[in-house]
């Protein structure tokens, strides 16, 4: 692909290392997109198999999947995970567990990838890399800063990860709030959050995970998502991983906008 840059960070195994939006109107969905976070959208030639990308400076950031209309997944971001061999940690997930679906697709030269479901019923994906290990910017406007898993299934999506991806857990939880750790890879690094949804969460909330973009202005991308047709699920707050606002995208997708804490 002409103007890609592929040197990237080094994610280790079990890192989130991509993440891509899952949308049926690819038009509003770059529209969106583009203008919040400064986005060019390059579309997929034969060395990404066709794969939409969006990129960030010449950089790639985040990718682009068309869901049919009649598809009983909704609109949403998916999190990739980095793994060595997408069929080794097919078989591992459903050891543990979850639930691949359908079969590996291959991004050209770029990588291979796998969908699939967690104990606790959250979607997630498994990155294979070939020519890209992942998204060519972290924690710069624009790019991709931090993730993090809401789940019912505490527990058990905690022993799945622990069983596919090796993770390390640190529990945060303060007292009389909810379950919340922080998932580290094997060489000690902070990955992704993971947080319990507690009983008095509406039901309709399902398990799910959220990407995180960076921002040095938070207060002015709430207000230019806003003006673009974002929603604002959760306002301004000061969380743990930085300040940070959770917003619903053009098909009611899930992402947060996040201030990130670095120290």
């Amino acid at each position: 692909m002409r103007d890609l840059v592929l040197t990237v960070p080094d994610y280790p195994y079990g890192a989130p290392c991509w993440v891509d939006l899952l949308a049926h109107d690819h038009v509003r969905a770059k529209a969106f997109y583009g203008s919040l976070f400064d986005w060019r959208w390059v579309a997929g030639d034969p060395a990404t198999g066709g794969y939409t990308m969006a990129l960030l400076d010449g950089r790639p950031v985040a990718g682009l999947s068309h869901r049919p209309a009649a598809a009983a997944v909704r609109s949403q971001w998916t999190t990739y995970l980095r793994v060595g061999d997408i069929e080794i940690a097919r078989s591992a997930i459903a050891s543990h567990g979850g639930r691949p679906l359908g079969q590996p697709v291959r991004l050209g030269a770029l990588a291979t990838t796998s969908i699939a479901v967690d104990p606790g019923g959250a979607y997630f994906g498994v990155w294979e890399p070939g020519d890209l290990a992942g998204s060519g910017v972290l924690d710069a406007p624009g790019s991709l800063t931090w993730n993090e898993l809401l789940t019912r299934d505490y527990a058990g999506v905690q022993s799945f990860a622990v069983g596919v991806f090796g993770h390390v857990f640190t529990d945060e939880t303060e007292p009389d709030g909810p379950r919340w750790a922080t998932a580290h890879t094997g060489d000690g690094n902070p990955a992704f959050g993971l947080a319990e949804i507690e009983d008095d969460w509406p039901r309709d909330i399902p398990a799910h995970w959220v990407a995180s973009f960076a921002t040095h202005d938070l207060e002015g991308t709430v207000a230019r998502a806003v003006d673009l047709g974002a929603g604002v699920l959760q306002p301004p707050f000061d969380g743990p991983y930085g300040l940070g606002a959770v917003l619903s995208g053009p098909e009611g997708e899930v992402f947060s906008v996040l201030v990130p804490d670095l120290d």
